[in-house]
């Protein structure tokens, strides 16, 4: 994207937005402002998907919901998309609709035009990642990947942004060096993400060949965990981390070291 001199839906400011985002669904703000904007329909051959996180693939019982809902009431919605300097125009928000679309064999599509660069669009895509529950870890991850690289976000800024622990981000990132294959499955519903998050404590030739008996025997998350630790000649044995009161030292056992966080954050140790 060129650079352009438009204001920004966000706060250039990244305390206003940490606070913006802490305190407001900004994703039902955004789609307040499109909606009330003028919508112009577009064909569905002109629209890409989203640069950012076209790897993210998903189910085809997801893609037929919303073909059939499309079907039966339309669009409620415009789809939010940005101008590309070939001419063409890439999704914002409103994906899950627009694969709906295309498996419905919808033509055209009206769509509300959002002049943002890279750095608002990720912000958008967090945001929209973090507000809908069904939500795919590995699109939060994508996005989460491409705002540290090209802008310098920092793991606890991520955190704040997200609702969730640095750990809990730190966890998720580190789920995108498992191999394509097992992205895919996490991403079609067929791994669930502590799977993935087991797996990403090995080498990607252990990963692959765990994760696909994980699918071949239906595993579960904690059997994936036990396996994946005697792949690393770990014991299954939980890690004792110390948490210290005042005049006092005791030890506890967690099962990792976000529980332990967890517990300290309740407790307020």
């Amino acid at each position: 994207m060129k650079k352009n001199s438009k204001k920004k839906i966000l706060s250039s400011s990244l305390s206003d937005l940490v606070t913006k985002f802490s305190q407001q669904n900004i994703i039902a703000e955004i789609e307040k402002r499109y909606q009330n904007a003028p919508a112009k329909l577009l064909s569905i051959s002109s629209i890409d998907d989203c640069a950012y996180i076209s790897r993210v693939k998903l189910p085809e019982e997801t893609q037929d919901y919303f073909a059939s809902r499309l079907k039966e009431k339309g669009f409620y919605n415009p789809l939010v998309v940005r101008t590309k300097e070939d001419g063409r125009y890439e999704i914002i928000l409103g994906r899950k609709r627009f694969f709906g679309a295309k498996r419905a064999g919808i033509l055209s599509l009206p769509c509300t035009f959002a002049e943002v660069e890279d750095e608002e669009m990720l912000l958008m895509l967090l945001a929209d990642t973090r507000d809908q529950r069904e939500a795919n870890v590995i699109e939060m991850a994508l996005v989460c990947q491409a705002l540290q690289k090209e802008f310098g976000y920092n793991q606890q800024t991520l955190a704040d942004l997200s609702h969730q622990s640095r750990c809990q981000i730190s966890n998720i990132s580190r789920v995108l060096k498992l191999p394509d294959e097992l992205l895919e499955a996490i991403c079609l519903g067929k791994m669930s993400y502590g799977h993935g998050r087991a797996l990403a404590c090995l080498d990607k030739e252990s990963a692959a060949s765990l994760g696909r008996r994980v699918l071949e025997e239906n595993l579960s998350v904690r059997e994936t965990e036990r396996l994946a630790q005697t792949l690393r000649g770990q014991s299954t044995k939980k890690k004792p981390y110390a948490v210290e009161t005042k005049g006092t030292r005791l030890i506890l056992t967690f099962d990792s070291e976000e529980e332990m966080l967890a517990f300290q954050k309740s407790h307020k140790i």
